[in-house]
Formats: structure tokens, sequence, C-alpha cells
């Protein structure tokens, strides 16, 4: 907010910091969480950013690799099927004008599925392999987003 010299140097090397993947990790990854009667460690935490393949339809496109925080600049929710489970995505249809439903692949092999808010706040998280149920990504959206159109 002060835009004098020492302010700008302070700015310009954290700015700096935050473009090495090691501080950048260190700052996002700061264990802070919220309660929020879900017990998935990542529930209520930032949403680490994963390299994701993307999941394309026509085999003639090439499968495009992005990060996770990529694909919430549009300042909506996000439901990340990470498994390409059909009934994931059909349970979170109701919500389409206001979350963004994408599959992808990663690495990550600890949950099917993860419904993000805006902010990169993990809200749900679908344990691999569980079945659908009311404490799955699937069924919160309407606390976030509120009731579907």
């Amino acid at each position: 907010m002060r835009p004098d010299p020492q302010t700008r140097a302070l700015w310009e090397m954290f700015s700096d910091l935050m473009d090495l993947d090691d501080d950048h990790r260190y700052v996002a990854g700061m264990d802070v969480r919220y309660d929020r009667g879900d017990d998935h460690r990542l529930v209520s935490t930032l949403c680490p950013d994963m390299k994701l393949n993307l999941e394309r339809p026509d085999p003639d496109v090439v499968t495009v690799v992005t990060r996770s925080a990529d694909l919430l600049r549009e300042g909506r929710g996000l439901l990340l099927d990470l498994v390409d489970r059909a009934e994931v995505r059909d349970a979170a249809a109701a919500w389409t004008g206001r979350v963004d439903t994408v599959t992808a692949r990663t690495d990550r092999v600890d949950v099917d599925a993860l419904l993000i808010r805006p902010d990169g706040c993990v809200a749900r998280a679908l344990p691999t392999g569980q079945d659908l149920d009311a404490t799955t990504p699937v069924r919160a959206p309407g606390t976030w987003s509120g009731q579907p159109a």
C-alpha cells in the first residue's frame, strides 16, 4: 500500500521467492485447517497444486498438462474428478452453472474426487474407492454454491 522504494524492493524479493517451487510449496502448504465436520486430511485446507493431465474425448487432441491452481482462475467452484467416475460428474451436474467439473489424471492416489471452493480451499474429498454418500463431494455443492437451478 506504500509505494516507496523499500516497500517495492520487499515486494520484488517476495515475488521472486514465490517463483521458486520449494518456497511456493512451503507458503502454500502451511498447515491451516478449518473444522468443517469432515475428517479427510485435505478438507478445509488449501488444495495442493497438482500437475494434471486433462482428459480429452477426441483422440486427435493432445492431452493438456496443467496445474490445479490454473483451473480456479475463473473464480468458480471446481469438482475435480481424478479417476473418471461418471457417477461423480452426474451427481454434480445440477450445479454446472456455478461449479466447473473437470476430469483429469494425476499421480495422487488417496482421492477419487475433490470439491474445491473458488478460494482454493477443499470443501469435500472423495477417498479412493469410496461409494457416493452424504459426505462426498457431490452432495456438498449446495453448501458452497446454493441450491441447483
